[in-house]
């Protein structure tokens, strides 16, 4: 399987016009640490995981507003910090 980051693109915009929408323009973040697998467990589904570590939302928040706001240079991995906060809010927000 392959993605397109076009495509992906096309569709993360779809997802927050219709969070918008939907009314919800800004989500409270009432949580912070969360339980993160390892990379290299993350696709091992027969094993179970070992090594779990802890990720914080308002660190990936911080990370991802220096890079908005310029004071820092895009990265890939900052889709991980990303991530973290799509799930939160698409864990939230069921419509």
């Amino acid at each position: 399987m392959k993605v397109s980051v076009v495509e992906l693109r096309e569709v993360a915009n779809l997802l927050f016009d219709h969070l918008e929408c939907s009314g919800h323009a800004e989500i409270e973040v009432d949580a912070d640490f969360y339980w993160s697998v390892p990379p290299d467990k993350t696709y091992s589904v027969y094993e179970e995981p070992v090594g779990l570590t802890i990720g914080q939302l308002s660190d990936d928040a911080r990370e991802l507003n220096a890079i908005r706001t310029g004071a820092k240079q895009p990265i890939a991995y900052a889709l991980v910090w990303l991530s973290a906060l799509l799930r939160f809010v698409g864990a939230r927000i069921v419509s």
